[in-house]
């Protein structure tokens, strides 16, 4: 009686170790890169559970001059500077091997200034957008090891956003008085704002780089 007991004790333990090994080996955090371009962690919160807060940012300039009859036309240069953040929660549906599926809503808000003037300095323009994003995606995931993985999802996301923007205008003036010539400028500002909603369909894919 004392040998059966002391052989199912270790059957038990052999049967339970490859699970605990592979709940060891599972790592929770991890760092992602995707498409659209992203950079953010992964935190696995539980089994069927995980936070996925991520960045962007972007930066342009440039600039652009067209010719006409009567010589070469100011250039106008353009800067352009985005910054993004956003936050997925990954909620696990099934899992076969290396391989999870799950469900992911996600919420993100984006901010980008651009300002744009003239060589002549005749004309300046600032604008500002701001986006703020609601999505649910469907993806999955695959583990290629303990510390590689590859994940894509699709799903429907609604957009809104709002642009403002501010032109300012230098207007010049010469007048002959008395056989004085006279220039005068005076500075126009225009105001203006716009807003959109968009629901449209998105996709994202990356890899993870667990720790």
């Amino acid at each position: 009686m004392k040998l059966t007991s002391m052989l199912l004790l270790a059957l038990a333990t052999l049967a339970g170790a490859p699970r605990a090994a592979r709940a060891q080996d599972q790592a929770r955090v991890g760092l992602t890169m995707g498409y659209p371009s992203s950079v953010g962690v992964i935190w696995q919160a539980a089994e069927r559970v995980a936070l996925r807060p991520e960045i962007t940012l972007s930066r342009s300039t440039g600039d652009s001059a067209t010719n006409d009859l009567l010589g070469a036309a100011p250039v106008s240069t353009t800067d352009s500077t985005g910054v993004g953040v956003g936050v997925s929660a990954l909620f696990y549906l099934h899992r076969w091997d290396g391989l999870r599926t799950y469900v992911s809503p996600r919420f993100s808000y984006a901010r980008t200034s651009t300002s744009a003037s003239t060589t002549s300095s005749t004309s300046t323009s600032e604008a500002t957008t701001s986006a703020y994003l609601t999505s649910g995606s469907f993806g999955a995931q695959y583990s290629l090891g303990r510390h590689f993985g590859l994940f894509g999802e699709i799903g429907l996301g609604y957009t809104s956003t709002s642009t403002a923007l501010t032109s300012t205008l230098t207007l010049s003036a010469t007048s002959v008085v008395n056989g004085v010539v006279t220039t005068s400028t005076r500075l126009q500002t225009v105001q203006s704002s716009s807003h959109a909603n968009t629901l449209a369909t998105r996709s994202g894919a990356g890899v993870i780089v667990f720790f």
